[in-house]
């Protein structure tokens, strides 16, 4: 997530305090659903939402997707108010007091994983829904639901995605950036590439976003005025993301360019990115692709 992973690809150990979290993250067991049409295979885990976990070429075993913590992969993600965002008597830590109302499809800051309601595999096509974790605090599910519909053709993952919100809290907060969705790739993937030009859909020459991540300054914005970013490696592969209609782009590359998996802190990060207020009763719907 844009703001709430500001720090926590160069400190993450002490974003979780006593370590609990990053524990828990490692003694996660994935229950994994998978897609595969020989180009690409797609893997979500049912113990984590249903999020995309998994993602590789055909007759590969090559993982793009970073899974360091809870707060990655490739996920939904919303942003509301109040902030900070307190349930009872359980406050947002201390790193994440200004994130607010966040509910994300992973699991939350301290290793609790969300809780999934409803699968389907067909093998043609994964549905999920999930009641999503509050990343900020400790194991306090959302007042919402998450579902996402995936399908493959050819090297495209073609995504659908729902949240229903039902807040005991009415009021309208102001809008918010919101993720749609949050993308994190592994260290290989480290080159971020896009079209800024003004005659989308051309041909054009691309740019490669470069933006030293900083604690001050994590990630950059840009405008993709042809609604796509991607991460790729050294040669010209990698993961792609488009997301029609979405226009504003914020994302980059945090640690040591080149080398991690999943399981390592390098990451790159994209997100298309819509200012949107998020009322208590909405039901909020976007489709995205990924590209690989």
């Amino acid at each position: 997530m844009r703001w709430i992973l500001v720090l926590l690809a160069m400190v993450a150990s002490s974003a979780f305090g006593d370590g609990n979290g990053l524990e828990r993250v490692r003694r996660h067991e994935p229950r994994m659903s998978y897609l595969d049409n020989g180009i690409v295979k797609l893997g979500v885990d049912l113990n984590l939402g249903g999020a995309i976990t998994y993602l590789s070429k055909g007759g590969t075993d090559l993982n793009v997707v970073n899974g360091w913590d809870f707060g990655r992969q490739i996920q939904m993600s919303y942003y509301s108010g109040p902030v900070p965002f307190i349930v009872g008597r359980k406050q947002p830590k201390a790193e994440w007091r200004g994130i607010g109302w966040n509910p994300i499809q992973v699991g939350d800051a301290f290793g609790h994983g969300s809780r999934l309601v409803e699968e389907q595999n067909d093998g043609k096509r994964i549905h999920v829904k999930c009641v999503p974790m509050h990343w900020p605090l400790d194991d306090v599910p959302g007042e919402c639901t998450y579902e996402s519909w995936l399908e493959l053709e050819g090297n495209v993952v073609h995504a659908r995605c729902r949240m229903v919100n039902d807040r005991p809290d009415h009021t309208q907060w102001p809008a918010r950036l919101q993720e749609l969705p949050a993308v994190y790739t592994n260290g290989p993937w480290h080159r971020l590439m896009t079209y800024i030009g003004d005659r989308p859909f051309s041909g054009g020459e691309l740019t490669q976003i470069e933006h030293p991540f900083s604690a001050a300054d994590p990630w950059a914005v840009w405008i993709g005025t042809e609604c796509w970013a991607a991460h790729v490696d050294d040669s010209g592969w990698g993961l792609g993301v488009v997301t029609p209609g979405i226009y504003r782009f914020g994302g980059g590359f945090a640690g040591k360019a080149g080398k991690g998996g999943p399981h390592e802190d390098p990451t790159g990060y994209i997100a298309p990115e819509a200012q949107e207020v998020i009322d208590w009763n909405i039901a909020h719907e976007y489709r995205y692709d990924l590209v690989l």
